[in-house]
């Protein structure tokens, strides 16, 4: 079974197309699977959309009242794909804005099937791409991985930020058994790499596979604060660096 999580704000254009896709890709790979939309207090009709698409696919809807945030999303969404998800199982994230090419998850499963623990979708892999994305959000990502490859190394990772990533279910069962609700602490778009970096201290097998990012199938501006992940992102690097949390 493949759980596939998406914290979703106000994407209800994009969901409309994502969520086909993933009814076509996963059946047609041979994939049993679910989709957990995690809809983190839209105010357009994010809710309704999923629940329109609720008898022609798996897909299940938790809501927050009102707008917390990735990490509250990821959070919220991982807990419950946890609860669910046997021992074969895999966990799948990605963004719920259209950007992440669907076509990529049985790639992603065959490489756990191989012997990975978590497979991140890399922008940083021979035959990666990306499309549509605007400069600034380019050097940020580059100097990202440039900053984390230097001074918190992970085996097999290149690629710290990207949300598309698939998980061996026991590793996500051993991590909430360390952690807790600690496992996603940090706020904002680092905390994908804040739950990388605690997943990369128990015994994993981490790979990547090459991704093409489409940000021009993005429906809305992005909502990511660029200064403000930035800065997330620094006091990240030195909180660890330091062995803080």
């Amino acid at each position: 079974m493949i759980i596939v999580v998406l914290p979703a704000y106000n994407e209800e254009e994009a969901l409309g197309k994502l969520l086909p896709a993933l009814a076509a890709v996963l059946p047609e790979a041979g994939l049993d699977y679910q989709v957990i939309v995690v809809d983190d207090g839209s105010t357009d009709g994010t809710a309704q959309l999923v629940t329109a698409f609720q008898p022609r696919m798996p897909v299940r809807l938790l809501q927050h009242s009102t707008n917390q945030g990735l990490a509250a999303a990821m959070r919220t969404g991982l807990t419950a794909a946890a609860k669910v998800v046997g021992e074969e199982d895999i966990v799948v994230t990605m963004d719920a804005d259209n950007t992440h090419d669907p076509r990529l998850i049985p790639d992603m499963v065959g490489k756990i099937s191989g012997g990975a623990d978590i497979v991140i979708a890399s922008r940083f892999q021979p035959g990666s791409r990306v499309v549509g994305v605007p400069w600034h959000r380019r050097l940020f990502s580059w100097g990202a991985s440039l900053l984390f490859r230097l001074l918190l190394p992970m085996r097999g990772v290149r690629d710290y930020t990207c949300g598309y990533r698939a998980y061996q279910s026991q590793v996500l069962h051993e991590a909430f058994e360390r952690y807790g609700e600690g496992l996603i602490s940090q706020q904002g778009f680092s905390c994908m790499v804040d739950l990388l970096l605690r997943l990369g201290a128990l015994p994993v097998v981490i790979t990547e596979v090459p991704m093409v990012l489409r940000y021009d199938l993005k429906p809305g501006a992005s909502k990511m604060k660029i200064g403000a992940t930035v800065l997330e992102t620094l006091k990240l690097i030195v909180k660890r660096r330091l062995g803080l949390g």
